[in-house]
């Protein structure tokens, strides 16, 4: 998993061991029983000064080494291992996990903000040199998306595209999610379930 900044790749990790660990990634669609075999999150550093509290009730975080989970299929056995580095390629040891992580990925799935310019956001994408030939997009925070939802989906979904379509990239398909738990956003247990499926769809699925 690979993006910017706080696009939200950490969340979306912990929810995603939040769902196998309860026993609900059986209740998504396509949803199989899975099991955690290690959730490594020893790459996140407290923020300095930070005391911003997030939907986890954990201090505002930074990742510096690549957050890691592996799970397991409990009905053929099949491990897979899920890496998400930080967004902060101006940070050397950052930036050598994110070519690390770009080069040995079997599948990628890039992560945008819907509260964030994009401009920015594809500014880290350029400095990734090594991509399959095609990925997957995850459009996350959903939640924070104010007006018309559908009609900012769709202009960012034309964005994103045009912006991996010069680089001759193309998308295998478009997830959208809300990576935390969020209690005053109707839709959310929609749009969590979208991350677990997502999850589920490019590793279990392939």
């Amino acid at each position: 998993m690979l993006g910017d900044v706080s696009v939200g790749k950490t969340s979306i990790l912990r929810l995603f061991v939040r769902y196998l660990k309860k026993g609900d990634i059986e209740k998504v669609e396509g949803g199989v029983k899975c099991s955690v075999v290690k959730a490594d999150f020893s790459g996140e550093a407290t923020v300095p000064g930070g005391d911003k509290e997030d939907a986890l009730n954990q201090k505002e975080t930074k990742t510096i080494h690549p957050n890691r989970i592996v799970f397991r299929e409990d009905s053929s056995n099949r491990a897979h291992t899920i890496f998400a580095p930080g967004g902060d390629r101006a940070r050397a040891v950052v930036k050598m996990g994110i070519i690390t992580i770009s080069r040995i990925a079997t599948q990628i799935v890039a992560v945008f903000s819907l509260d964030r310019d994009l401009d920015r956001q594809f500014e880290f994408f350029n400095d990734v040199r090594f991509f399959p030939d095609k990925i997957n997009v995850c459009i996350n925070k959903v939640d924070l998306l104010e007006g018309n939802r559908d009609k900012k989906i769709d202009e960012m979904k034309t964005q994103i595209q045009e912006f991996f379509d010069t680089r001759k990239i193309a998308i295998n398909e478009f997830f959208i999610t809300c990576g935390e738990t969020v209690e005053d956003f109707a839709d959310v247990e929609k749009f969590n379930n979208r991350v677990a499926e997502m999850i589920l769809e490019i590793t279990t699925k392939q």
